[in-house]
């Protein structure tokens, strides 16, 4: 069963892309008792390891940032310019509560502001505006009072949300899901192997600043240089009205066969699909080339590295409102600490020999 406390404190934490001390610090506190050591690289990502009975390295990474803005801009009225960090869509904005975070740690709390549709015609009603155009209202009158606030440009900007169960109570909603609940992912299996005796030497990484450009999976990838690397991250889960697709918000670990960024290890996919089999784990098969996660990066460190990435469905990702579904963080964590039980020499040389 999912640790609801835990999950909570995850996602609303707030860590944008580049800034993402909050988040890790959070995920160190879950994980500091479940690990023999803890590491960083040298751009902020988490490592937690826990040795094996091996030299075998499994890295496990959860990408710990969230899309947000920095400040760009003050204009003369104290409206606050942005600058998108992440993929962020217009549609998503007007009206949504923010926080600036200055460089000495104070929040200040602004809106997105929206035009009222009152005297617009229906084509300016239906305007969407970029991003990049947004502003937001501190309720402040001059950039003079911005700026004695401690507000400078940079200074990073995060989506206030809640946490919040839903109807079914399996279904969470929250922000930052992408992938904070990959992070507790890696929690959550630390915590069921504590005190327990495994073959491979496990890196459990929270990796930074994925969502512009997959960097933290490329640092911790150098420096752990793992045997196999798999990536825990979110997917779009196709259940929506006027969409479709094969991937279902509660039903299970999505095992991704293809990405914009990978195409998973056929030795190790079968040897996933196989567990889930055996254990009655519940998952579906995801090829989707819409995106990419850390696997597009650590399937690449030096000669090559085993590796494939496991999705929790979400809806409406790439918002501060997004929806997983428990029974599916239960069936990732399920399935990765089995994996992890059963990896051994004899077990590695089976994959290995899947593409030889």
């Amino acid at each position: 069963m999912a640790d609801l406390e835990m999950l909570k404190n995850m996602s609303l934490v707030n860590g944008i892309s580049g800034y993402e001390k909050q988040a890790t610090r959070m995920m160190k506190s879950y994980i500091e008792d479940c690990v023999d050591e803890i590491q960083y690289d040298n751009i902020g990502s988490l490592i937690g390891i826990k040795r094996g009975t091996s030299k075998l390295k499994l890295l496990l990474t959860g990408h710990i940032d969230e899309i947000g803005f920095l400040v760009s801009d003050i204009d003369e009225s104290g409206y606050i310019k942005v600058q998108p960090v992440g993929g962020w869509m217009g549609q998503n904005l007007p009206s949504s509560l923010m926080v600036i975070t200055t460089r000495n740690g104070k929040e200040i709390k602004g809106v997105f502001g929206s035009v009222p549709p009152h005297g617009k015609t229906p084509e300016e009603r239906n305007k969407v505006v970029e991003p990049k155009k947004a502003f937001i209202d501190i309720g402040v009158f001059s950039k003079q009072e911005a700026l004695d606030l401690g507000i400078k440009k940079g200074d990073p900007i995060t989506p206030v949300s809640e946490f919040t169960i839903m109807a079914n109570e399996k279904c969470l909603m929250s922000k930052a899901w992408d992938d904070r609940i990959g992070a507790a992912v890696i929690i959550q299996v630390l915590r069921n192997l504590k005190g327990k005796t495994i073959y491979p030497t496990l890196y459990g990484a929270g990796t930074v600043q994925e969502e512009v450009g997959l960097r933290g999976a490329k640092t911790v990838g150098q420096m752990i240089k793992p045997d196999i690397a798999i990536a825990i991250d979110v997917t779009f889960s196709m259940d929506l009205p006027g969409e479709k697709g094969d991937v279902k918000l509660g039903s299970g670990a999505a095992l991704t066969v293809m990405d914009g960024s990978a195409i998973a290890h056929s030795g190790l996919l079968k040897e996933l699909e196989c567990i889930c089999e055996k254990q009655d784990i519940p998952y579906q098969l995801e090829i989707d080339t819409a995106g990419g996660t850390d696997s597009g990066e650590l399937s690449k460190v030096d000669a090559g590295v085993m590796n494939l990435t496991i999705s929790i469905p979400s809806r409406y990702m790439h918002s501060h409102r997004t929806i997983i579904h428990q029974d599916d963080f239960d069936a990732v964590v399920q399935l990765l600490t089995c994996f992890i039980e059963k990896l051994d020499e004899e077990l590695m040389k089976v994959m290995i020999e899947d593409k030889r």
